[in-house]
């Protein structure tokens, strides 16, 4: 009853751990689209009013939005990598990795909001903020759960944990210890049977 009780205790742990995978493995991939989307439409729209704007006297948004646009050219398809190799492989690299380099760039996007590089867009500064502080804790999420798939590896019926599966292969294995023994105890010559000698003078 007890090992009943722990092969369905691992069952719903593994489903969790597929479930949080599988939402890491659509969150980079969709809020990666996403930024590259904002980043590439802001540059387009900003791109129309850049006469307007240099008309006004006012320094053009241009070079800012393109520099966010690069951003989001090196780290969207990055993290969207890495992202599906913590979810489809179970990798602990990815996850420190995407920690780090979006940790990176979070820490750029702060020392440029002190250098007044967003003054005039905002919007865009909180867009990339929020990009990256959400992949970092999406990445510790996935390094988490990774460590308790990795146990899950270690544990007896890993991965389906079904009971009459496993007392099945418990089954085969002693059949095939027992052959296997037999196997090596056997031998091909076969002893000669005795010869039982007729006496003719007894008649």
């Amino acid at each position: 009853m007890e090992e009943r009780n722990e092969f369905a205790v691992n069952h719903a742990t593994l489903k969790k751990c597929k479930k949080y995978y599988t939402i890491i493995f659509y969150y980079y991939i969709a809020s990666s689209i996403l930024l590259l989307i904002y980043s590439f439409t802001n540059l387009v729209c900003i791109g129309v009013d850049a006469g307007l704007i240099m008309k006004a006297g006012a320094k053009p948004l241009a070079p800012s939005y393109f520099i966010l646009l690069l951003d989001a050219l090196i780290f969207a398809p990055l993290t969207t990598y890495l992202g599906a190799r913590i979810s489809l492989k179970q990798h602990d690299l990815s996850t420190i990795m995407i920690a780090l380099f979006l940790s990176l760039n979070l820490c750029l996007f702060l020392y440029k909001r002190n250098n007044q590089f967003f003054d005039r867009v905002p919007i865009a500064w909180w867009t990339f903020v929020l990009y990256n502080f959400n992949g970092i804790i999406a990445a510790c999420i996935g390094f988490r759960t990774n460590m308790k798939y990795h146990w899950l590896e270690a544990q007896t019926g890993f991965p389906l944990f079904n009971e009459r599966l496993e007392e099945q292969k418990v089954k085969i294995d002693k059949f095939q210890c027992e052959y296997n023994r037999l196997k090596r105890t056997s031998t091909d010559k076969m002893e000669e049977l005795p010869v039982i000698k007729r006496n003719d003078n007894k008649l």
